[in-house]
């Protein structure tokens, strides 16, 4: 047994090879069909695709653009093979028209045409810098600008003061980072369902502020139109400070409290009355 190991171990690369290649030949000398019809099948792709890529009936014709685009297509496109076109350098040359744009995709459609598809970013918010502008989920701010804030859309205050906020590309920024999470968190919170959050404030990225307003219902005695301060932490602290403000914000309702500020970095949350 231990000759039969050594000699096993001693047998080099090619004359392996050599047994795997005698095999091969004496399974294809039994059972050609499958190996037949492999080699078949594998013909006929390789002529149509040599045909596709060179035949006048799959010549670009037609590209579908979304409605009111102003991109412009590159030259020469209209005319080219419609297999040979690559669709990845085409979207990345299109995007780069527009950069505020999350994704531009390329689909082909068979036999003659292209078409084209933009996927817009969303904001989420709206951060103010010289002025306002948008900003979605992933830091982009967008380059729409706007002198005083939008209605209906979040306030995100405090991220002038760092300077490394650039407009028209996706920001790292500590400040507009911490604000974007804190407004996800927010929007999460079953306690904060019934009210809306109007602004963020990270001017100091250990002491986050925010603001909420106009309840569905009436809600700890605060009309509608009213607003309460929120006083947390840094953004390491806010999970468990949002934990303190449902506690705090079930008290306020039980005592039908009309409050000006709730400051939730301490373990007894403490809680402003409005004068």
């Amino acid at each position: 047994m231990k000759r039969r190991a050594r000699r096993h171990a001693q047998v080099g690369l090619l004359p392996r090879l050599g047994q795997w290649m005698r095999v091969l030949g004496m399974a294809l000398i039994r059972y050609p069909q499958p190996f037949m019809v492999g080699a078949l099948l594998l013909g006929m792709s390789w002529t149509f695709w040599s045909y596709a890529r060179h035949a006048e009936a799959f010549r670009i014709t037609r590209v579908v653009l979304p409605p009111d685009s102003t991109l412009k297509l590159p030259e020469p496109l209209i005319g080219t093979n419609l297999w040979q076109t690559d669709l990845r350098a085409l979207a990345m040359d299109l995007k780069s028209q527009q950069p505020w744009l999350k994704e531009v995709r390329v689909t082909r459609q068979a036999p003659n045409g292209l078409e084209i598809a933009v996927i817009p970013r969303v904001p989420v918010a709206q951060v103010h810098l010289d002025r306002w502008y948008p900003v979605d989920a992933e830091g982009f701010i967008l380059p729409q600008v706007s002198a005083v804030p939008v209605k209906g859309f979040v306030q995100i205050v405090g991220c002038e003061r760092s300077g490394n906020v650039k407009i028209g590309k996706v920001n790292s920024d500590e400040r507009l980072r911490a604000a974007l999470h804190t407004l996800r968190m927010l929007r999460r919170t079953p306690i904060l369902v019934s009210r809306q959050v109007t602004e963020v404030n990270v001017a100091d990225p250990q002491q986050i502020r925010f603001l909420i307003d106009r309840p569905a219902t009436p809600f700890g005695g605060v009309p509608a139109g009213g607003e309460i301060e929120v006083r947390c932490g840094s953004d390491a602290e806010l999970e468990a400070h949002l934990k303190r403000l449902h506690t705090a914000l079930k008290a306020v309702t039980k005592q039908s409290l009309v409050v000006r500020y709730i400051d939730v970095r301490f373990a007894e949350p403490v809680i402003g009355p409005r004068s």
